[in-house]
């Protein structure tokens, strides 16, 4: 049987920063790079009184999960949910980045919801 070459049009060196983000992506969790940049900007899209006791944990099918120990925040967040999601398109430069917001609140010192 004769050898074949490999395809040329195929480039043969793959970065593993590409294929992490194209697994993220089919995995559901979204671009690490959205979340990063809601982060980086959290006091920004949040407010500052808010960012103090809120962070964003998660990007998944494009639903962002907001952790807090405060209950009063979490409704706060659920109000400001919709405003929420349009600033992170604006910072992000992706509309369809996050399409939705789940808060969740942690008794404090515990990594389990109490919802």
């Amino acid at each position: 049987m004769p050898i074949e070459p490999l395809p040329t049009d195929r480039s043969p060196l793959r970065h593993v920063g590409d294929s992490l983000e194209q697994w993220r992506v089919v995995a559901g969790l979204g671009r690490l790079d959205v979340h990063q940049m809601i982060e980086e900007h959290w006091s920004q899209l949040i407010g500052p009184r808010l960012a103090r006791i809120t962070r964003p944990e998660q990007v998944r099918d494009g639903r962002l999960l907001v952790v807090t120990d405060v209950p009063a925040a979490a409704e706060q967040v659920r109000w400001q949910a919709t405003d929420l999601v349009s600033a992170i398109g604006s910072v992000c430069g992706d509309r369809g980045a996050v399409v939705g917001v789940d808060v969740r609140v942690r008794s404090a010192g515990s990594s389990a919801p109490v919802d």
